[in-house]
């Protein structure tokens, strides 16, 4: 099992400006135990921040004790920390419970970050307005809530949000409904009304069908009917105001926003007299606003360092140095990375392991194992290889801290094939698919779509076209006939939507078996993989050389070489491999204008046979429509915490980019977030999509399936059986 890493920069700060003198001495002061070691920081990137590039370079200054390693989000650089392969990092509370999870001796925590002098980033408390006379926790049952709501800020996990309802709310575990709608059907029934405005789900549909569902949920709500982000009572201050303005008897909210909101600290006039409302602590007693000890049901630790064991000491004490460097040191540099301007490094007196580090906060890390129902199972998701299996372990962890259900379990698989027989045979539910992979978990395998990858950008859809020499005479499609053909793959994209073309234009018979088809429309072809199919004409091979000639960058290899005149490839593989975007020596003299894409009959520009989404999540065409919805909510709610819509400054995770220097690993690179797959179905304006293409009936009594012996299932479960 992989190992993971992460890495935060923490936000804002200011500079502790002192005697430069001063400065001088007390850097010089710090005698490293090892003086001539490099103590790698494992810094993240911020797409509108280049700190890596900017400040990076200075900490190769001589006498610089530190240096850069890049991560890819924070996630990603405490896989570095706990690999070795970086010695230090800051992260946020949610990467520490990941951190936890790996049980991992080799670090420990040794400074916290904090913002406040305070020893929790903050608290959380319910408020009461005494004039409801609630004086225990039993008593809530049948009162007024009011909660900020869903979605609203980064630090305010799933988990934080519903700890309050998951203490003290009767849970209601209905077997016919997802995880989600049963902790809504819970505090609906609990509370006699509430305001928990803003998207239950990501699913805007479903959204509005849980609203209708559960009204009294948006009864308190200032606009009920919307219950959206925009209403006044929406976030963390509306949640004070829903109680202040009387249209609610308790409220959950932070220990800093009630302060302010009550005038409790001094800095603003109060919004409602103090003396009115009370906490409701954990120990069934009241509190006055003006005096909460002992009485926070949650605390939140502050961000911290995380380092390796061998490098905890030293690391400590160089940062204990920071804060009083002058501009342009390396000292000063490594502040800037950290990001820790506004905010105090505080060293731990005793260092710690990040589990006891987290358990020092009241509530935090019991909070992730509070689910009001047991869980009806989990989204069991097969990878084809191994960097799928370390990229889906440490989303499931990930998910896990974020309180997503249901919860992910990761298979692994040997290949695309075996995968897809594991999906149809319910060993796995689902499986994300490359649309080259499309055909076949259709046609061979039963497999059905379920969600799509998203992009906002038309060039990242997977545009598969008819690609020719610019000086080639073919013109239209019908000149193909005859001619040499260059396919990245056996019932691919290419394969099957040049057959589609052909079948719709009758240039070929609309015979059950492609492979003769095909066979006899061109006069010599590559088609790798093709010899899966039985007694397959000879031809479809004549082109191939090994290997050389299979996949995208294949294909249109054999084109360039002159072996085809005729290339199914996407449109992009033009630009990868040509005008010296490709170093290898068969790409150095391509020219982009140097090939073309034939159109069809209502096309000008922008020609191409087919379009796909740029992935695919496959599931069983029988699976309930219950179980499609819990991995729907799944898999679309950690796309938009994870996926390009983050808030937070520094990514936690990244599900759509590369993975240990690997492209397309699980997901595709390009994707934006996930959407419900019949709303692409929906769309009326899809001329050539390839998703509808192959959904057409089949012209075909049955299509052949690949056959997997019981021993192979066998082998599978005890692959996932030794995993676990």
């Amino acid at each position: 099992m992989d190992i993971t890493t992460g890495m935060l920069a923490c936000s804002e700060g200011k500079h502790f400006r002192g005697n430069h003198r001063l400065q001088n001495l007390q850097i010089n002061a710090w005698v490293p135990e090892h003086p001539n070691k490099h103590y790698r920081i494992c810094v993240t990137e911020k797409s509108n921040n280049k700190k890596y590039t900017k400040y990076c370079p200075l900490l190769d200054k001589a006498g610089s004790k530190a240096t850069c390693v890049l991560g890819h989000s924070r996630l990603d650089c405490l896989r570095k920390v706990l690999q070795g392969q970086a010695d230090f990092g800051v992260f946020e509370a949610e990467d520490i419970i990941v951190a936890s999870s790996y049980k991992n001796a080799d670090v420990l925590i040794t400074n916290e970050i904090r913002r406040f002098n305070t020893p929790f980033a903050y608290e959380l408390y319910p408020v009461v307005r005494k004039s409801s006379n609630i004086t225990r926790i039993s008593q809530l049952r049948g009162k007024k809530f009011c909660h900020s709501g869903y979605g609203y800020e980064p630090d305010w996990t799933k988990v934080i949000s519903q700890y309050f309802e998951a203490r003290v709310v009767t849970p209601v575990c209905d077997a016919d409904l997802t995880a989600v709608e049963n902790d809504l059907k819970s505090t609906s029934q609990f509370f006699k009304a509430a305001c928990k405005a803003g998207p239950r789900v990501s699913d805007d549909k479903l959204d509005t069908k849980l609203m209708r569902t559960y009204p009294n949920l948006c009864k308190l709500c200032g606009n009920p009917p919307d219950c959206s982000k925009n209403d006044k009572y929406w976030g963390p201050v509306g949640a004070l105001y829903c109680l202040t303005d009387g249209a609610g008897d308790v409220a959950w909210a932070k220990l800093a926003d009630i302060e302010y909101h009550f005038g409790i600290t001094g800095e603003e006039h109060g919004q409602a007299p103090a003396e009115a409302y009370s906490y409701l602590c954990v120990d069934d007693k009241l509190a006055p606003l003006n005096n909460p000890e002992n009485c926070a049901w949650l605390s939140r630790p502050w961000p911290a360092v995380i380092v390796r064991r061998e490098a905890a000491e030293s690391v400590q004490q160089m940062l204990s140095f920071l804060k009083t460097s002058q501009p342009l040191t390396w000292y000063w540099a490594l502040e800037e990375l950290l990001e820790i301007h506004a905010q105090t490094i505080v060293p731990l007196d005793s260092m710690m392991v990040p589990d006891d580090y987290l358990q020092k906060a009241p509530g935090f890390l019991s909070a992730n194992s509070l689910a009001q129902c047991e869980p009806s199972g989990k989204v069991r998701i097969c990878t084809k290889t191994s960097s799928e299996m370390n990229k889906c372990d440490l989303l499931q962890r990930a998910a896990k801290a974020y309180g997503i259900e249901p919860q992910l379990e990761c298979l692994a698989g040997w290949k695309t094939e075996f995968c897809m027989k594991a999906v149809q045979e319910n060993f796995a539910d689902v499986v994300t698919s490359h649309p080259d992979d499309l055909y076949v978990g259709y046609r061979e395998f039963g497999l059905r779509p379920l969600l799509y990858e998203y992009t906002k950008n038309l060039r990242s859809v997977h545009r598969v076209a008819a690609v020719v020499h610019t000086n080639s005479p073919i013109k239209h499609i019908k000149d193909l006939k005859g001619k040499r053909a260059c396919f990245t793959l056996y019932n691919g994209v290419g394969w099957n939507s040049i057959l589609s073309v052909l079948r719709s234009e009758t240039l070929v018979p609309s015979t059950c078996s492609a492979t003769a088809a095909l066979g006899d429309f061109f006069s010599a072809s590559c088609v790798p993989g093709v010899n899966r199919s039985h007694n397959f004409p000879s031809s479809l091979e004549a082109l191939c050389e090994n290997d050389l000639y299979s996949g995208e960058s294949g294909a249109f290899r054999c084109l360039a070489a002159g072996k085809g005149e005729v290339a199914f490839i996407e449109l992009k593989t033009i630009k990868e491999n040509t005008d010296g975007a490709n170093s290898e020596a068969w790409t150095i003299s391509l020219k982009s204008n140097n090939f073309r894409a034939l159109c069809l009959d209502d096309q000008t520009e922008d020609c191409y046979l087919s379009w796909a989404t740029p992935g695919q999540v496959l599931t069983r065409g029988n699976t309930t429509d219950l179980k499609k919805t819990e991995i729907s909510i799944a898999l679309m709610e950690l796309g938009n915490l994870f996926g390009k819509y983050q808030k937070a400054p520094t990514a936690e995770f990244q599900m759509f980019a590369p993975f240990d220097n690997e492209n397309n690993v699980l997901f595709q690179d390009v994707t934006h977030h996930f959407e419900e797959y019949a709303s692409l179905q929906e769309d009326k304006a899809m001329a050539h999509n390839y998703e509808r293409m192959i959904e057409a009936p089949s012209q075909c009594s049955s299509a052949q399936t690949m056959r997997f012996s019981h021993i192979t299932l066998l082998a599978f479960l005890f692959l996932h059986l030794i995993s676990d």
